[in-house]
């Protein structure tokens, strides 16, 4: 199952109705978009729409209505089974909200990943007032909470709401037995899902190069009869350097290497989530911490780890754009910019279809302008040169 095509109208930043084609095979999207020019709404359009199945705090969808016009706007998506299979399209606006519970986009929801700058900080940037990094928030109700334990079909979510009280007086000996046994109930399944865990988050760490491994700390949470309150949450992240463990490694690395731990954190989590004939993988911005050197290995990952899944990959810098454009090709990918006009209220999203340079060659030669036509064939031509001088190490001159 892919999406094939995205329709949005009136929705945060987009102020009438916008379409991304995807093709009949719903191939992944790389995105360029300047500051303020709406690829985040685009990121927010999809993650909100598979969130509002099962969602309860997100089920309105006036409360993203675009703020500039009162015409009701919508989100649309087109999915396909194959690109030979007849298409399906759901529609989440304030007139039609029940599409989003089909099964097929809750378990898409459950499954998803969807990862911005704002997310990678809370494995360091947040955490700068402490001299640990204590994960388990994180982890517990959001990384891993849809993880399944294929022996009981429950979530560790489940496990965790089963914890949370009311709790009984302390005289109340059996039901502070109960207690107790579901919190080691939940112990020990975020045990298995941190054994789990770790071999995914270091292979993937490794991709990137650097002398760092990582460890997750998680004694259990135990009750306090007395309090009546769940202690020792506390999921600490353990880093070592070139061997040497660094006690407060968010206060020593630099931000690349502290982007490439968050990360590899998050993706990991992701190949731990319930399968879904839908997969969703959005990353929006979340580049930005890593040099240019450094950010092959995530299209690397990409490749290797997630090919079942459609990739949504956003980015503020041009020049990553255009050289993530010749790494990842034109079979499986779709390339959109994203512009802003101003306008004497608000700013207008501008969005278009990056093509490749034969077609748009080809667009020109059907207008007749031939010099037009003439330059894009010639850079058509350079690429394709460029890239087979690359495959085998061969200098251009």
């Amino acid at each position: 199952m892919k999406i094939t095509n995205i329709e949005i109208k009136n929705f945060r930043a987009f102020p009438k109705t916008y379409q991304i084609n995807l093709s009949k095979a719903g191939k992944n999207l790389l995105v360029y978009g300047e500051n303020g020019s709406g690829k985040s709404s685009l990121y927010l359009a999809l993650k909100l729409f598979l969130e509002s199945g099962i969602d309860q705090d997100n089920t309105e969808f006036e409360n993203h209505q675009n703020i500039f016009t009162e015409d009701p706007g919508y989100i649309k998506l087109s999915i396909r089974a194959n690109q030979w299979s007849k298409e399906d399209t759901y529609e989440w606006s304030q007139r039609v909200k029940e599409e989003t519970n089909d099964e097929l986009i809750i378990e898409a929801s459950k499954s998803k990943g969807f990862l911005d700058y704002k997310s990678l900080l809370e494995t360091h940037y947040l955490h700068r007032e402490s001299q640990t990094v204590n994960l388990f928030n994180l982890l517990v109700r959001t990384l891993l909470a849809n993880t399944i334990n294929p022996l009981t079909d429950r979530s560790l979510n489940e496990d965790w709401n089963d914890i949370q009280g009311p709790y009984p007086r302390s005289n109340a000996k059996h039901q502070i037995a109960d207690i107790k046994q579901q919190i080691s109930v939940f112990n020990d399944e975020l045990f298995n899902r941190l054994k789990e865990l770790r071999p995914k988050v270091s292979e993937i760490l490794n991709k990137f190069g650097y002398d760092v491994a990582l460890d997750f700390v998680f004694d259990g949470v135990t009750y306090n009869e007395r309090k009546k309150t769940l202690d020792n949450q506390q999921l600490l992240l353990r880093v070592n350097f070139f061997n040497t463990q660094i006690p407060s490694h968010h206060l020593f690395l630099n931000e690349a290497k502290l982007s490439a731990i968050a990360i590899s954190i998050y993706l990991s989590s992701i190949l731990l989530q319930p399968e879904s004939d839908l997969k969703i993988l959005a990353l929006d911005d979340v580049l930005i911490g890593l040099d240019m050197s450094n950010r092959f290995p995530v299209l690397d990952i990409l490749e290797e780890y997630f090919e079942g899944y459609q990739i949504f990959l956003t980015t503020y810098d041009k020049a990553w754009y255009d050289i993530a454009k010749q790494r990842l090709g034109e079979k499986n990918w779709k390339y959109t910019e994203f512009y802003f006009n101003a306008t004497d209220e608000y700013e207008i999203p501008v969005c278009t279809e990056d093509k490749p340079y034969l077609k748009k060659a080809e667009e020109y030669l059907k207008l007749n302008d031939y010099k037009a036509c003439a330059v894009y064939l010639r850079t058509a031509f350079e690429k394709i040169i460029k890239n087979f001088c690359d495959k085998r190490n061969l200098r251009v001159r």
